[in-house]
């Protein structure tokens, strides 16, 4: 793996670092309760980026940046490291037209990823628009069965 940008965690929790092009990158962590069958509560946490403190998806005029990726892929696989029972989930909405390219440009992150780390992607209806969606956990997850299952029921409330 490539080497990555220095990056430093936030009062927050989210993770800021700046590209060769002195762009402000911040990766983001939103908890989210979600609760199974037995009444169990799963701390699902939605992840996100941001660019210079924008979710603006205009074309990049800069050349591609792998360091970005590995900065990323590098947080992603720390954090799995030290909260093996992490459960992160990605959303990929269609308000700005890039949902289909951030699905595609994550899918070819993730083979990035620890080998112990698998993802479950879907696509749902939310507000009449198509939105990908990707669990992702380790598969050693002890209760991996019974979060899919509060996934699953998770994206059926959705639609």
């Amino acid at each position: 793996m490539l080497s990555h940008y220095k990056y430093e965690i936030t009062e927050n929790g989210s993770f800021l670092f700046y590209s060769k092009h002195n762009h402000k990158y911040e990766l983001y962590f939103t908890e989210v309760p979600v609760p199974d069958k037995h009444g169990n509560i799963h701390a699902f946490f939605h992840f996100g980026l941001t660019k210079n403190d924008e979710y603006n998806h205009i074309l990049y005029k800069d050349k591609y940046d792998e360091k970005i990726e590995s900065t990323i892929l590098f947080i992603l696989n720390d954090i799995f490291s030290k909260f093996d029972h992490r459960i992160l989930v990605c959303f990929y909405f269609m308000d700005d037209g890039f949902s289909r390219h951030r699905k595609i440009t994550f899918n070819k992150w993730k083979r990035g990823l620890n080998e112990s780390i698998v993802d479950f992607p879907n696509t749902i209806k939310y507000e009449d628009k198509e939105i990908f969606i990707c669990l992702i956990l380790s598969n050693e997850n002890p209760l991996k069965d019974l979060i899919l299952e509060a996934y699953n029921n998770y994206l059926k409330e959705l639609e």
